[in-house]
């Protein structure tokens, strides 16, 4: 049966997993050139390495990572609170429906969950439990795996930071000390990538894809965060026509009226500035500089809301939070059963069914290319850009691109031409060349082109 382990990858995935496939100073010196940091590519390689390059592998190595930041989560919860609480934040960090959905995604989202994450854990024991030598070898080690895994950990950092700073002056100030140490080993262990982190924000500053967000995108983020997170419209309550998924915020605003909040004040207030702090930080900066606000990129700021939820609880809001354990598990395994991702691997199943010997493939440049899809699932379809089409912007992968993945003209004496795309099939323009036969996947689309009769 399929599901979301082994759907077909897309394009983000599908880029991951051919870098990965390089040798390892390769893939250090290519992503240097895009805008992420190494780590998830490297243990991805290892990953092929053992078990071979499947869509099964690429989702349960990040699944691994998912199950590590619930792990954590649940141990951050314990030092926090009671172990019952750690357990009951763990339930629902796992089934919060966009945290779930990124617990299959063949990129580096969950691995950096788990090391913020993790990094919070070790932070939080510290200041709040006994931590001793270890747990701020812990924390070393933690923060630097989160901050090689994206660039959004920063964030978290900064705001440990200012944390640190309360501490300092007006808390626990030996401990603070000694967590400035780790804080500075942090900076040397960090150091390779400084380079590296100034070219990919120099690029990023240069021109990226995404919009300035408005306070209405900020909502909406915080609640697909908190509940919204799978926009299934097909699950409604019964009678009263409500999406689950609305429903679920629902019960998440009245658990949140039925919480004890003025118990274990400290601790919450730490834990809503892991929640709040990067995406208000992420949304304040893109409003005056380019913009960086986006869904994916914070979601390790959700075990936080999973934690403040579930915490300091009244005796009704365990009948919510049971009500929401439901709601959460109907959605996500809705999703889980039903991949939602194009079908790639029908489709170039497909393709390769009906290649002839001299015929040529292409992608159509749409809305977005499918190069990394095609050369993961084996079909050498380079990207198509006419003469007049300009240059592909650095975001779409430009990085790992080799001489042949772009052509300007059709190769002189092909009689069939095959068109991979997702856009509409009558934006495409092949000059000398006219629709034979069209094949529809979902959105995929594969359009054969015959050479007109006067080139022949």
């Amino acid at each position: 049966m399929e599901n979301v382990f082994n759907q077909s990858i897309w394009g983000d995935e599908g880029f991951s997993a051919i870098l990965s496939m390089k040798p390892v100073p390769d893939i250090l010196k290519i992503i240097s050139r895009d805008t992420s940091p190494p780590l998830w590519n490297i243990l991805e390689h290892f990953a092929f390495q053992a078990f071979g390059t499947s869509e099964i592998v690429i989702r349960g190595l990040s699944f691994t990572f998912f199950l590590i930041a619930v792990l954590f989560t649940y141990k951050i919860g314990s030092v926090l609170f009671s172990r019952k609480t750690g357990l009951i934040a763990a339930l629902f960090t796992f089934l919060n429906p966009f945290f779930f959905t990124y617990a299959f995604e063949g990129r580096m989202y969950s691995i950096l969950a788990a090391g913020v994450t993790a990094s919070m854990y070790f932070y939080i024991k510290m200041f709040f439990g006994e931590g001793g030598k270890s747990t701020r070898i812990g924390y070393i080690i933690a923060t630097l795996w989160a901050l090689y895994s994206h660039h959004f950990a920063i964030f978290a950092i900064f705001l440990q930071g200012f944390w640190w700073l309360y501490e300092f002056l007006l808390g626990r100030r030996q401990t603070a000390i000694k967590v400035f140490k780790a804080f500075l080993l942090i900076g040397l262990g960090y150091l390779p990538w400084i380079y590296p982190l100034y070219t990919q924000t120099k690029m990023v500053g240069g021109g990226f894809w995404l919009g300035t967000p408005t306070l209405t995108d900020l909502r909406n983020l915080i609640y697909d965060y908190l509940a919204e997170g799978i926009k299934d419209n097909s699950l409604q309550l019964p009678f009263l026509r409500i999406s689950l998924y609305h429903a679920s915020l629902y019960i998440v605003s009245a658990t949140f009226v039925l919480r004890k909040w003025w118990k274990n004040i400290s601790k919450t207030l730490f834990l809503l500035l892991w929640f709040l702090g990067p995406i208000a930080l992420t949304w304040a900066v893109s409003q005056r500089f380019q913009s960086i606000f986006f869904n994916r990129y914070l979601l390790y700021t959700i075990p936080a809301a999973m934690l403040i939820l579930v915490s300091s609880r009244s005796k009704l809001s365990i009948i919510s939070l049971a009500i929401l354990a439901i709601f959460f598990g109907t959605i996500d395994y809705q999703y889980f059963t039903h991949p939602t991702k194009l079908p790639f691997r029908e489709y170039s199943a497909y393709v390769k069914s009906n290649l002839k010997e001299g015929d040529f493939l292409i992608n159509w440049n749409s809305k977005s290319h499918h190069l990394w899809e095609t050369k993961y699932y084996g079909i050498p379809a380079p990207i198509y850009i006419p003469p007049t089409g300009g240059e592909l912007p650095f975001f779409v992968g430009t990085a790992l691109m080799e001489k042949n993945d772009l052509i300007k003209e059709i190769p002189k004496n092909t009689k069939r031409v095959g068109v991979v795309t997702s856009g509409p099939i009558d934006e495409i323009v092949l000059p000398g060349y006219t629709e034979m036969e069209a094949k529809t996947f979902g959105d995929l689309k594969f359009v054969w082109y015959g050479k007109n009769e006067k080139n022949l």
